[in-house]
C-alpha cells in the first residue's frame, strides 16, 4: 500500500532533479546544540565547520557570534555540569544513525562562570534557521537538526506557539529542500508537541522505546507527529561514551541524518520524494495509550527509490 502511494504521487508530479542540478558534493547536516567536544576524535573527524551563536556575549572570542575551528567546542569541565554534553550526544546521534555523515555544529546555549545553562530566547532557533538559509549553498547544506526546544503552547488549532518569523525561515529552508527536524518533547502529553516541532513545515519527530514502542513520555499532538525514531543511545560501543538518557532529543537526530543518508545516496530524487517515502517506509507503531504512528526502513526506501527508477 506504501509503495502503490509513492507511485501514484510520482506519476502526477515530477520527482527527478534534472542532471544539470544534482550536485555531487554531499549535503552536511547542521546541529544546534549546548556545544560539543573538544576532545571526542568521533566528532571532530565529521565536522567541516563550527559556529557559536548566542544571545549572550558568551562566545569563546568574548562576542555573540562567532566562526572558527573551535568556536561550538565545550571542554571536558564545562560538559560536567549545567547539561552542557547534550550537544556533544546529538552529534554522536547523528554519526551512529549516518556514519558518513558531514556535520555544522552550532553552539547556541551560553554557560555561565558557576557552570549554568544562560537562558536563551526562541529567537536564537530563528537566528540559526536564518544562518541555514542565507550559508544553505556555501556550505551544502541538507538538513537541520536541533534538539532543544519549548514547552509553550499557542491558542490556535495546532496548540503552537506563534512565531511568524521562525516559520518563514523553516518555510524557505524546505522550498530548498532542506527540511528541520525538531524533537516532540518529553513531558507526555497528549494534545500538543513541544515548539518549533509544532510548526507545520517543521518535521516533528517523537521518540520509540526499546521494544519499538511509542515511548510513554514521548509528546503527541494529533496529525503532528511525522516520525518516530528511537529515543535512545544507539550506540553504546565507540569510545568516548556519555552518559545515556531517553528522549525525544536523540530521535530528531537520527531522523535527520537518517533522511539525510538517503539525499545524499539519491542525488537525481527531489528531497520531497525522499522524505515521504523515508516517512512511510517502516512499520505502524502504536502506544499504550492508544498513539499510533510509522516508523521508519531505510532498506525500504531504497527498495521504493530502486523501483521508482533512482540510481544510488
Amino acid at each position: 500500500m506504501r509503495l502503490r502511494i509513492i507511485f501514484l504521487v510520482g506519476a502526477l508530479v515530477s520527482f527527478w532533479v534534472p542532471t544539470s542540478f544534482a550536485e555531487t558534493s554531499p549535503k552536511t547536516l547542521l546541529i544546534a546544540d549546548t556545544g560539543f567536544s573538544d576532545s571526542d576524535p568521533v566528532i571532530a573527524s565529521h565536522t567541516v565547520l563550527q559556529v557559536c551563536l548566542m544571545d549572550w556575549s558568551a562566545c569563546p572570542n568574548g562576542g555573540n557570534y562567532q566562526e572558527s575551528g573551535t568556536a561550538a567546542s565545550v571542554t571536558a569541565e564545562q560538559m560536567s555540569s549545567g547539561g552542557f554534553s547534550h550537544g556533544s550526544k546529538m552529534a554522536r546521534a547523528a554519526i551512529a544513525a549516518y556514519p558518513n555523515v558531514k556535520l555544522i555544529l552550532i553552539r547556541i546555549i551560553g554557560q555561565s562562570s558557576s557552570g549554568n545553562r544562560m537562558a536563551a530566547s526562541e529567537g536564537i532557533v530563528t537566528k540559526v534557521l536564518a544562518w541555514a538559509n542565507k550559508n544553505s549553498a556555501l556550505y551544502s547544506i541538507g538538513a537541520v537538526a536541533i534538539s532543544q526546544g519549548s514547552s509553550k503552547v499557542g491558542s490556535n488549532a495546532r496548540r503552537c506557539w506563534s512565531s511568524p518569523a521562525t516559520e518563514k525561515e523553516i518555510a524557505a529552508l524546505k522550498a530548498k529542500g532542506i527540511y528541520s527536524f525538531f524533537p516532540a518533547g518529553n513531558e507526555s502529553r497528549s494534545d500538543s508537541i513541544n515548539w518549533p516541532a509544532c510548526i507545520a513545515d517543521s518535521v516533528a519527530v517523537g521518540a520509540l522505546d526499546k521494544a519499538g514502542k511509542i515511548a510513554s513520555y514521548s509528546n503527541y499532538a494529533p496529525g503532528q507527529i511525522d516520525i518516530y525514531e528511537p529515543g535512545f543511545n544507539i550506540d553504546t560501543t565507540t569510545v568516548p561514551q556519555y552518559s545515556s538518557e531517553n528522549g525525544t532529543s536523540y530521535s530528531a537526530q537520527y531522523a535527520a541524518a537518517r533522511w539525510l543518508s538517503l539525499v545524499n545516496e539519491y542525488p537525481r530524487a527531489r528531497p520531497s520524494l525522499i522524505f515521504w517515502n523515508f516517512a512511510f517506509s517502516g512499520e505502524p507503531v502504536t502506544s499504550s495509550r492508544g498513539v499510533s504512528g510509522w516508523g521508519t526502513s531505510l532498506d525500504e526506501s531504497r527498495s521504493s527509490l530502486t523501483t521508482l527508477g533512482f540510481e544510488s
